[in-house]
C-alpha cells in the first residue's frame, strides 16, 4: 500500500471516528431507550448474579459478552450514564473498524480505489453514523458481515476457506440472527468455484454451529427459553398490530429508499453502474450481490421497518458504488476523485446535520432544565414527553401518552405541565408558558413546551370532613374509623388478601359534587389497591360507574422524601352523589388497606 493511499485511508477512518464520537452522549441525562437498556441492563444482571446467562433470549449472547468488561468496570447497579457512554463507544469503534474492513474487501474484490471510496461512503453514511450512536448490535453485525464476505473470497479448492467462512458465519450469527442472510452468499460462492462442494458446506456448517454455541452458550443451556425468545423476536416482526397491512412492494420501496438515504443519490446511482463490473466478475460479484438481495427480500415480508436492519447488507452497496466510480472514471485519476467527492458530499452533509442535532442541547435537555428550575419539591409534573429524566426523589412525575381535553383534570392537578406539538392545544389552554424549546433539526428532539398551572385554572375544592359513621365496607367494619382519624399510622384493612369485589363506601348525609378522592397508604405500598373503579349513587341505593383518571403516578414511582404515598382518583368531571363506593377489580397478594381517606368536592360554579 502506497504512503498516499495509507494517508487517505487514515483520513477516512479519522472522519468516521469524528462523526461517530460527536454527540455520542446524547440523551444520557434521561432514562435510556428501552432498546439500549435491554442489552446494558441484562449485562449488569449477569454481573450481579455472577454468571454468563444473558437472559434476553430474543438475541444471541455474543454482543452481551462484548459489553461485559465495560459494564463490569463502570457503575452498573444500576448502570449509569458513563456505562451507557462506554457501551456506545464500543459500538462506534466497530463502526470505524467496519470502514477499514470494507476498504480491504473492496481492494481485494474490485481494486484499491473502489475499496477506498467504499470506506469513505460508509464513514459518512447517515444510516451508519446514526446507528453507531446507540447500543444496538447492528453495527457490530456489519463488521462481522464484512469479515464473512472477506472469508468468502478464500473459498476455493481447499477446505480452509470453508472453515474460515464457518467461523465468520458463526460469530456473526452469535451477534444477531439476521446473519443468516449471509448463507445464500456462501452457498453461491461454494457452487461457482472449484473445490470440495459437499464437504466444504458440511465443514462450514459444522464450524458455524460450533462457534455459535461457544459464543452464545445459553442458546443450548437454556434451549427452551432461547427458542421462546426467537419466537418472540419473529413474532414482533409478523404480529397483528391492528393497522393496515403494508404491501410487499411498498416495503421493498422503503428499503430502496434506505439504500438512497444511506449512500446519497449520486452514490446510489453509482451502485447501478457498479452492477456491470460486479456481474462481469461472476464468481466474486454474484455471491456478494446475493447478500443485499436476500436481506431486502426477507425484510420486506414484515411490516416492521427500520433503516438499521439493512445496514450490514449495505456494505455491498458501498462497494458497488466504488465499482461504479471505477467503471465511469476508468484510468483517469482526476475523474475518479471528482466522482468520489460528489458521491461522498451528499451523505456527508446529512451526517453533519445529524451531528449538529445530537451535539446541540436537545429540546428534552432544555425542557428538563426548565422543570428543575421551576418545580417545587414534591410538586406534580404532568408530562407527555417519554422518559424526560426528572428526579423522582424531588418531584412526582405523571407521564401520559398524550394530552387532550380528557386529561384536563390531571393537568389542573399539576404544578407544571410538559407538552409537545402533538398535544391538543385545548388541553393546555390558560396555562402560563415558561419555555418553548424548538429543535435545531429533526434529530434534536420534538418541540417541547413547559407550562406553569396558574391558580386561576385550578378547580376550587372543599375538603370533606368524613365521619366514621358514614363509612361502610365489604369487611372489617371495626377498623373503619381508623381510615378517617387523621393519623396515617392507623389503618382500615380487609381481613384477607385483595379480591375483586372488595369495597369501601362513603354515604354522605346530603349530596355533594365529588371531584377528587385520595387513598393515603403512607409508606406501605403493599396494601394499596391493585386496581379500583368508582361507583357513585344519587340516592345511596343504585350505583353506576364513574370515569376517573389517576392524579398521581403509580406507587412504585412515588419516591419524594417526606411525602406520603397515596392513590389519587380524579373524576373526569365533578359528579353529584350522595354515596360512592370504591371497588377492587383485580386480586392482590396482600390485604387492601387505607391509612387515610380524603374526599374533595367541587365548589358550585
Amino acid at each position: 500500500m502506497s504512503s498516499a493511499r495509507r494517508a487517505a485511508l487514515f483520513g477516512v477512518l479519522l472522519l468516521a471516528a469524528v462523526l461517530r464520537i460527536a454527540g455520542l452522549g446524547w440523551g444520557l441525562r434521561h432514562p435510556p431507550h428501552p432498546d439500549e437498556a435491554a442489552f446494558v441492563d441484562n449485562v449488569a444482571l449477569m454481573i450481579r448474579n455472577g454468571d454468563l446467562d444473558h437472559r434476553y433470549y430474543q438475541y444471541p449472547g455474543l454482543f452481551f459478552y462484548m459489553l461485559y468488561p465495560l459494564v463490569f468496570l463502570l457503575p452498573h447497579d444500576p448502570p449509569g450514564p458513563s456505562t451507557y457512554l462506554a457501551a456506545r463507544t464500543l459500538v462506534a469503534a466497530f463502526g470505524v473498524a467496519a470502514c477499514a474492513l470494507v476498504d480491504t474487501l473492496g481492494r481485494k474484490a474490485a481494486g484499491p480505489r473502489a475499496g477506498l471510496l467504499a470506506a469513505l461512503l460508509l464513514a459518512v453514511s447517515p444510516v451508519a453514523v446514526e446507528t453507531a450512536h446507540m447500543v444496538r448490535p447492528d453495527v457490530v453485525l456489519q463488521a462481522f458481515t464484512i469479515v464473512a464476505l472477506l472469508a468468502l473470497l478464500r473459498v476455493g479448492p481447499r477446505l480452509g476457506g470453508d472453515a474460515l467462512s464457518g467461523l465468520a458465519l458463526g460469530l456473526a450469527a452469535a451477534v444477531k440472527f439476521t446473519a443468516a442472510f449471509l448463507v445464500p452468499s456462501y452457498l453461491a460462492r461454494r457452487i461457482v468455484v472449484a473445490g470440495p462442494r459437499v464437504r466444504g458446506v458440511l465443514l462450514a456448517g459444522a464450524v458455524a454451529l460450533g462457534v455459535f454455541v461457544l459464543a452464545s452458550p445459553y442458546a443450548v443451556l437454556h434451549v427452551g427459553d432461547f427458542v421462546g425468545g426467537v419466537r418472540a423476536q419473529v413474532g414482533y416482526h409478523y404480529q397483528e398490530r391492528g393497522l393496515a397491512t403494508v404491501s410487499y412492494g411498498r416495503m421493498l420501496l422503503f428499503y430502496l429508499e434506505t439504500w438512497r438515504k444511506a449512500l446519497g443519490l449520486p452514490a446510489a446511482l453509482l451502485c447501478i453502474v457498479g452492477l456491470v463490473p460486479a456481474l462481469r466478475s461472476g464468481r466474486v460479484g454474484v455471491p456478494l450481490l446475493l447478500l443485499p438481495a436476500t436481506a431486502m427480500a426477507v425484510l420486506a415480508t414484515s411490516d416492521v421497518k427500520h433503516d438499521r436492519f439493512l445496514l450490514p447488507a449495505l456494505s455491498v452497496g458501498f462497494l458497488l458504488a466504488g465499482m461504479g466510480a471505477e467503471q465511469l472514471a476508468g484510468s483517469r485519476r482526476g475523474a475518479f476523485a471528482l466522482i468520489a467527492g460528489v458521491a461522498a458530499a451528499f451523505p456527508l452533509l446529512s451526517s453533519l446535520d445529524y451531528a449538529r442535532g445530537v451535539t446541540s442541547p436537545s429540546t428534552r435537555d432544555r425542557a428538563l432544565d426548565a422543570v428543575i428550575a421551576n418545580a417545587s419539591r414534591g410538586g406534580l409534573v404532568v408530562s407527555s414527553v417519554e422518559r424526560l429524566g426528572l428526579d423522582p426523589f424531588r418531584v412526582d412525575v405523571l407521564e401520559l401518552d398524550g394530552l387532550g381535553r380528557s386529561q384536563r383534570a390531571q393537568i389542573q392537578e399539576a404544578e407544571l405541565v410538559v407538552s409537545t406539538d402533538k398535544d391538543d392545544p385545548e388541553a393546555v389552554a390558560g396555562l402560563e408558558k415558561l419555555l418553548q424549546a424548538d429543535p435545531v433539526n429533526p434529530w434534536n428532539g420534538p418541540t417541547i413546551t413547559v407550562w406553569r398551572v396558574p391558580a386561576s385554572v385550578r378547580p376550587v375544592r372543599r375538603r370533606l370532613r368524613l365521619e366514621p359513621r358514614w363509612l361502610s365496607a365489604s369487611e372489617n367494619p371495626a377498623e373503619l374509623p381508623q381510615a378517617v382519624d387523621g393519623d396515617v399510622d392507623t389503618w382500615w384493612r380487609t381481613e384477607g388478601v385483595q379480591r375483586p369485589g372488595d369495597w369501601l363506601q362513603v354515604t354522605l348525609p346530603e349530596p355533594a359534587r365529588l371531584d377528587r378522592i385520595e387513598l393515603d397508604v403512607d409508606g406501605n405500598g403493599r396494601m394499596a389497591a391493585r386496581e379500583l373503579k368508582l361507583l357513585v349513587s344519587a340516592d345511596g341505593r343504585e350505583f353506576v360507574e364513574s370515569a376517573t383518571r389517576p392524579g398521581r403516578p403509580a406507587l412504585d414511582d412515588q419516591r419524594v422524601e417526606g411525602k406520603t404515598h397515596s392513590q389519587v382518583l380524579l373524576l373526569a368531571s365533578p359528579v353529584g352523589a350522595r354515596a360512592f363506593r370504591l371497588v377492587l377489580t383485580r386480586p392482590g397478594a396482600h390485604r387492601w388497606g387505607v391509612a387515610e381517606l380524603r374526599v374533595d368536592t367541587r365548589a358550585s360554579e
